[in-house]
């Protein structure tokens, strides 16, 4: 008999929005922030308007403490919080979960936030991106949906772009990217760096692709394109002045740059510079990217993923987490394994986010006769961490890692009641 495969996503995504009540401009920002959120998690692959609930602002229904939430504050003009709001910050608190303030002057911060969340780091209006992408990006990895290390590798031509390069990085460090840029990277003399480059590329959210009139040119950018193209990347390609909308890779979302984003006539070279505000428009752009970025190799990882539990007789449905359960045909209550497919390099932050869930898992009641597996594609992963991984799964009994490429036998191993081992 074949198997069927079950697909459902359990339970809700809470966003509390507090400051709305008593102030017209925080419930302006709260309703963008939600539209912003849902387009996010549409992104994602994940409905909003069955999964997302928005809390606050005189919506009556309770903060359900067995779902995922992250609350944000809006501080505007000072004014005390309504009674409701004030109960639910209590609740918020109390239960640890994350809490961001944004307020309009961050010169003011302590005025404008109740006493209770001056001690957060908060952001300015302006840091949160022009239509809330960037904080919206933050909520999305205090649900889960987001992993919270943002990886972002830059392509370009160093002879053309060294300038505008160095000047992105900085821009998107200071935006809470890990930027891999060649000239900037730490490397030990004597380290293979091409291996190390495309390892780096394999751990990246979004490529940004500084496309100049001679970018093709070199044939290492040839080589990312197509390591790109091989790993389901999505590029944000800057169209330099001149330039046309031809696709460099499978997976290109356009920017084109005018000769009046550069602060003078120098649009190559290392003298050439961006505009701050045009900087900033990119900033914004990348952080609309990465959630469809992220989504397209999740959902790459989990189809490839559950062809092969159909083939090894399994069925399998998902979690709220996008976190995978398969069983056997007709074992309700046993023999279940967890999954948890992880876009990009396994590392100890996966681990740590496997075990977390794990625990959810055990306080809503639900158990696993087999260790949970963190699941990942091994394209691009350096041999050496490809071993260190195999090395775990031989010395960490609680927890084991299987690449896309091992899963076929690893499944049909689970199907046996061997999946364990």
């Amino acid at each position: 008999m074949v198997a069927t495969t079950t697909l459902s996503l359990q339970g809700t995504y809470q966003l509390v929005t507090l400051g709305a009540d008593t102030d017209a401009r925080s419930a302006e920002y709260a309703g963008a922030l939600e539209r912003a959120v849902a387009s996010a998690m549409h992104h994602l692959g994940v409905n909003p308007t069955r999964m997302l609930v928005r809390l606050g602002s005189r919506n009556e229904a309770e903060l359900d403490r067995r779902w995922p939430s992250v609350t944000v504050f809006f501080g505007t003009t000072g004014t005390a919080l309504s009674p409701r709001d004030a109960a639910l910050l209590d609740v918020v608190l109390a239960d640890g979960t994350l809490v961001i303030p944004v307020v309009e002057d961050i010169g003011r911060f302590t005025k404008l936030v109740p006493t209770a969340i001056s001690h957060l780091n908060g952001l300015a209006r302006q840091d949160c991106g022009a239509n809330f992408e960037r904080l919206a990006a933050r909520i999305l990895e205090g649900f889960g949906l987001l992993r919270e290390r943002r990886r972002l590798f830059i392509s370009y031509r160093r002879v053309e772009t060294s300038g505008v390069a160095a000047q992105l990085y900085e821009a998107l460090d200071v935006a809470g990217f890990d930027v891999f840029l060649d000239t900037h990277g730490v490397l030990r003399p004597g380290e293979p760096f091409q291996e190390i480059l495309w390892h780096r590329l394999a751990d990246t959210d979004v490529i940004l692709l500084l496309d100049t009139p001679g970018f093709l040119a070199s044939r290492w950018t040839e080589e990312e394109l197509a390591r790109a193209n091989t790993a389901n990347l999505q590029i944000l390609q800057l169209l330099w002045p001149g330039q046309e909308e031809a696709s460099a890779a499978a997976f290109s979302t356009f920017h084109p740059l005018s000769v009046s984003d550069f602060e003078d006539k120098a649009t190559l070279g290392p003298a050439a510079r961006l505009h701050d505000n045009s900087t900033q428009e990119i900033v914004d752009a990348v952080e609309g990217l990465r959630a469809r970025a992220v989504a397209a190799r999740h959902a790459f990882l989990v189809r490839e993923f559950l062809i092969e539990a159909k083939g090894a007789g399994l069925l399998a449905y998902m979690t709220l987490d996008r976190s995978i359960v398969l069983r056997k045909h007709g074992d309700e209550n046993g023999g279940k394994v967890f999954v948890l497919p992880a876009v990009g390099v396994p590392d100890a932050e996966r681990y740590e986010a496997l075990e977390q869930l794990m625990q959810r898992e055990a306080g809503a009641g639900r158990s696993y006769l087999r260790p949970p597996c963190l699941l990942y594609d091994e394209s691009g992963i350096r041999g050496r961490w490809l071993d260190h991984l195999r090395w775990l799964n031989g010395n960490i009994a609680s927890v084991r890692s299987v690449g896309l490429r091992e899963a076929k036998q690893w499944l049909h191993l689970v199907a046996e009641g061997e999946g364990s081992k």
